[in-house]
């Protein structure tokens, strides 16, 4: 993503997810589609482990949700 000084968004956050403890309820990818999908299992996949600016408060509020707390954030590096 790019900020409106056409500079890229910096990472706030790190995503981690657990496929071992996902119940594929989906909430991740509806509540940050940017940041996650779901494999052919329902299970999630992340696609930006390091999202900045709304993806990472859209990963955080999708982190809150999930039913299994199989997503982990961390501070980004």
């Amino acid at each position: 993503m790019v900020n409106g000084d056409h500079r890229p968004e910096r990472p706030t956050v790190r995503v981690e997810a657990d496929t071992s403890r996902c119940v594929s309820s989906g909430q991740c990818a509806m509540t940050a589609p940017s940041v996650f999908d779901q494999d052919e299992a329902g299970r999630v996949v992340v696609l930006a482990a390091d999202p900045g600016g709304p993806a990472a408060e859209q990963a955080r509020e999708a982190a809150a949700m999930c039913p299994a707390s199989a997503i982990r954030l961390r501070p980004a590096r």
